[in-house]
């Protein structure tokens, strides 16, 4: 979409530039009016809440000294594309991708002593799929889908 707009085949609006149906990406593949409104609806709600969320604390998105995008959603982005879209209110500078905040967070919880987590601690039992001598049938199998609703 960044592309699109800098080339002027999609204005700020969202819509296409006349006498255009569609952008082609590849053979057969194509980005339709009814797509780049999807990212719009996306991006439109995530630059909200970024919005919002700096208002809330007193403040703008321009007040922001670094921020960081988590999951694969940071690591995969194409930040400087992002910012151009709008989807990332702030200067694409300050903007880096953070990992796997999930599991970063559920570690620093677990080694902390100082919060009660012992507990929690001594039930927590870790597996890893991917060395896991069944995962990859029970991957293939979960796969499919069921021949019918299975109710609950």
């Amino acid at each position: 979409m960044a592309g699109a707009l800098d080339l002027g085949w999609i204005v700020p609006s969202g819509r296409l530039q006349r006498g255009r149906d569609a952008i082609p990406l590849a053979a057969g593949l194509a980005l339709q009016g009814m797509d780049v409104r999807q990212l719009q609806l996306a991006k439109g709600a995530i630059a909200a809440g970024i919005h919002l969320l700096c208002r809330a604390r007193g403040g703008s998105p321009a007040d922001l000294r670094r921020v960081f995008l988590a999951g694969a959603f940071g690591n995969y982005v194409r930040i400087a594309a992002a910012a151009r879209i709008g989807l990332l209110p702030v200067d694409a500078a300050i903007v880096a991708p953070a990992g796997n905040t999930a599991l970063l967070g559920a570690r620093l919880a677990l080694n902390d002593d100082d919060h009660g987590y012992a507990g929690i601690r001594a039930m927590v039992r870790h597996v890893e799929l991917k060395v896991e001598p069944s995962f990859d049938d029970a991957y293939i199998d979960a796969m499919a889908f069921p021949s019918a609703h299975i109710a609950g």
